[in-house]
């Protein structure tokens, strides 16, 4: 009998996927945006042509999400990419010309490295592809240890899609024995032109340290501020519907909501008129022992679970319309089960004298918990809005709009991206939503001005 070291074969299957995406990777830059335009348009047909079977299968073999869910999703963001994305150019001359005695040039980067999230959505597979195949970079996609078969399967058939519609096989390849010692040699190579790092934390630190530019994108969920002129009603239907939605798994996904005394009572009950649970003292300890449990569980694992079966599993007897789960919390513990990254639709409570004082409670949120990408208000004074927006120190602030929806340019002006940059979470260069234009760089051109 054979034995295989498992980390020398990841290495050796890092090093291969490098070699032959840099190879790749020169022969991507010989084409035109017209080739790129192309293969991306072909491509967002065929998803959409394919998409009821591969999202289907994608979550049922995850078992996470809902497909109602990741089908709205999915074809939103496909219709927001083709018409804001789709028409912009971001490889060969893209602005300037001889008039101007300037011309500016987009060239791709070369080759990009993906560390994928335990449980991504379909659609942020959707998005990573089309990034490549707009940009003509190569992609190598780097498979969490923790993702299931169903999540590199789709992975396969999204890959073989891209090949049909013409961009070159071989472009982007799927790294799936995964783990610390590949991404660690991937992180030491100087193949690499960018990484992008998708919500996993781990692999920002001192031991797994890089040169290579790095983009985090946040998969966390952030807070929501509900201020007194706010629209009660309307903001709490946004809340419920942004933190239920797909089962709570989207990147900013309210997960904590910090509101003034005043309104608390008017809150709650528009809470519950919307799908709201409120957990009793009884239920805390049921719900954090079943989740503690529930987190080592790779089978039955809450996240991307909705709130009817997590209470079920816990042992709670919740109305048969329960979106999501709410506690309401007197102050932030750092012991406090709930004070980390829960992608399910679970809601943090914090009741506090006025505005200011939420204003603080919303970044210590940011601040210690590090998820410090996106930051959501309802409010109609533009006074406390801008003071939000001024000094806070958050990538993106959501305005009286569902979150999830909203952070990723889905029903937003901000630019349709399922990858969040996080650089106020303290990792990353960019707190932008990445597009096609982060996997470029711009080559310029200067002529000598007339005296």
């Amino acid at each position: 009998m054979r034995y295989i070291d498992k980390d020398l074969d990841a290495i050796q299957e890092a090093r291969n996927s490098l070699q032959n995406a840099q190879m790749v990777a020169s022969q991507l830059k010989q084409l035109m945006q017209s080739d790129l335009d192309g293969y991306s348009a072909a491509f967002i047909e065929e998803v959409l042509k394919e998409k009821e079977q591969l999202i289907d299968d994608f979550v049922q073999g995850n078992s996470y999400g809902t497909v109602e869910d990741e089908a709205e999703l999915c074809v939103k963001f496909l219709e927001r990419f083709t018409q804001t994305i789709q028409p912009e150019r971001y490889v060969g001359i893209i602005g300037g010309n001889v008039a101007d005695k300037t011309i500016e040039i987009g060239v791709p980067l070369g080759v990009v490295a993906v560390l994928l999230p335990t449980h991504p959505t379909f659609t942020l597979l959707v998005n990573l592809l089309l990034l490549a195949i707009k940009s003509g970079n190569s992609l190598i996609l780097v498979a969490n240890t923790l993702s299931k078969a169903s999540t590199i399967k789709s992975l396969r058939n999204l890959v073989t899609l891209s090949e049909k519609c013409g961009f070159p096989e071989g472009s982007i390849v799927i790294l799936e024995n995964s783990g610390d010692a590949a991404v660690l040699e991937l992180l030491a190579s100087d193949k690499l032109s960018l990484i992008v790092n998708i919500g996993c934390p781990e692999y920002v630190t001192k031991v797994f340290q890089t040169n290579t530019p790095l983009i985090y994108g946040g998969e966390s969920s952030g807070p929501v501020f509900i201020e007194r002129t706010a629209d009660i009603k309307q903001a709490v239907e946004d809340l419920i519907h942004s933190r239920s939605f797909n089962n709570g798994i989207l990147p900013g996904a309210e997960q904590f909501l910090v509101t003034e005394d005043v309104i608390a009572d008017e809150l709650i009950v528009a809470m519950k008129a919307n799908g709201a649970y409120l957990l009793t003292a009884e239920d805390l300890p049921r719900l954090v022992s079943f989740l503690k449990q529930s987190q080592k569980n790779i089978v039955d694992n809450y996240i991307g679970k909705s709130a009817i079966w997590i209470a079920d599993q816990a042992g709670i007897s919740v109305p048969p319309d329960t979106k999501v789960l709410v506690s309401v919390q007197d102050y932030m513990n750092e012991e406090d089960f709930f004070n980390q990254k829960l992608l399910c639709p679970i809601i943090l409570v914090y009741l506090e004298p006025d505005w200011t004082l939420a204003c603080t409670k919303c970044m210590r949120l940011l601040a210690e918990l590090k998820m410090g990408h996106t930051l959501t208000i309802h409010s109609k004074n533009w006074q406390v809005i801008q003071e939000f927006a001024l000094v806070k120190a958050v990538g993106r602030i959501v305005v009286n709009a569902p979150t999830a929806c909203a952070a990723t340019g889905i029903i937003s002006a901000f630019a349709p991206s399922l990858i969040l940059g996080g650089i106020t979470t303290g990792r990353g260069f960019s707190s932008e939503n990445i597009t096609p234009k982060h996997w470029t760089y711009t080559r310029r051109i200067g002529f000598a001005l007339e005296c």
